[in-house]
């Protein structure tokens, strides 16, 4: 049962990094300037 509870927690992490890789490349996408996706990527850099 230690098993499967490490393989779903360890799926959770995954998809949760995954999740917010998602959502910085889609910040990065829509950013009105080139300038405001460097300040995204440099915000993000510190989490």
């Amino acid at each position: 049962m230690t098993r499967l509870s490490t393989a779903l927690a360890t799926a959770r992490s995954t998809r949760a990094r995954r999740r917010d890789e998602r959502e910085l490349q889609r910040a990065l996408a829509t950013a009105p300037t080139q300038e405001s996706a460097h300040e995204i990527a440099a915000l993000a850099a510190r989490f």
